[in-house]
């Protein structure tokens, strides 16, 4: 994600994971596919984090800067965190049904940005009231963006002198070293 595109506990856990990886490949198991999956699904999870946190920021700083923003810039934060949820609920999706279309070899952007048709979605949408749940509150959210009065103003003061500010930088900066961390996980994420 890059700025233009915005607008247009498991500590526990993860010790558990590499723990079960470490047995399977110390027994010479079969921890190719289980350990791909666990992987990569860490990876989007990281990834989702990122996101989340880079709207969040994005929002505090355009609220503190241009508090008149408030209401459609938190209408777009939540459009924009529901657009990253539910690529991320397509990509468990692909894992669950499709894995090999998941692409860890070409970066992180081919993998953040795989593949989705439209026979994907419907037979998704057909299989989860979760799914079908949140593409509905991604056009409610759309149309409550998209229709807000100072939608335009926002994204005229978002192009012309936020991206420009130091304090922008600063918050891009921070979502840039969080997509590397996410990027490195990636990498260690492969087939057998």
């Amino acid at each position: 994600m890059n700025a233009v595109s915005v607008f247009n506990k498991g500590i526990g856990l993860g010790a558990v994971v590499a723990l079960s990886v470490t047995i399977q490949i110390a027994s010479g198991g079969p921890a190719s596919a289980d350990a791909f999956a666990d992987c990569v699904r860490d990876a989007a999870s990281q990834d989702l984090t990122a996101k989340t946190a880079f709207q969040r920021d994005l929002n505090d700083l355009i609220v503190e800067q241009r508090g008149e923003f408030a209401a459609v810039a938190t209408v777009n934060r939540d459009l924009q965190i529901a657009f990253a949820e539910a690529r991320r609920a397509r990509f468990d999706y692909l894992l669950a049904h499709d894995p090999d279309r998941i692409d860890t070899a070409n970066g992180l952007s081919r993998f953040s940005n795989f593949d989705w048709s439209e026979a994907d979605s419907n037979n998704f949408m057909a299989e989860s009231e979760s799914y079908r749940d949140l593409e509905q509150r991604i056009a409610r959210l759309e149309e409550r963006n998209n229709g807000h009065p100072d939608w335009p103003k926002l994204r005229e003061y978002f192009h012309a002198e936020l991206t420009r500010s130091p304090a922008f930088s600063s918050v891009m900066a921070h979502f840039q070293g969080r997509q590397s961390a996410v990027a490195a996980r990636l990498a260690e994420c492969r087939r057998s």
